[in-house]
């Protein structure tokens, strides 16, 4: 299964520090790309932020089209080259 963490805090960042080693830093408002859930399975740290009602976890069900994480965008970007103007002509 798939999560999303989202933010719920109203001002500031947040850094959610998950299972792997990695953390997830989210603006206000803002949502994480889906995570599997053993990034967030038997953490205390986003326990803790859950009971204090700074994140929402939701469970993305497997009907759903899963999204790519924000990483793996951002690598999928750098991959494309760029075509420069002599290249254009």
């Amino acid at each position: 299964m798939a999560v999303r963490i989202r933010s719920l805090a109203v001002a500031g960042p947040l850094y959610v520090p998950l299972t792997s080693g990695r953390s997830v830093r989210l603006s206000p408002g803002g949502s994480t790309g889906d995570l599997d859930d053993v990034e967030i399975a038997g953490n205390a740290k986003v326990d803790r932020l859950r009971e204090r009602g700074l994140i929402d976890v939701e469970q993305i069900s497997e009907d759903q089209p899963r999204e790519r994480p924000e990483e793996d965008q951002a690598e999928a970007k750098k991959q494309t080259p760029r075509r420069t103007a002599r290249e254009q002509k």
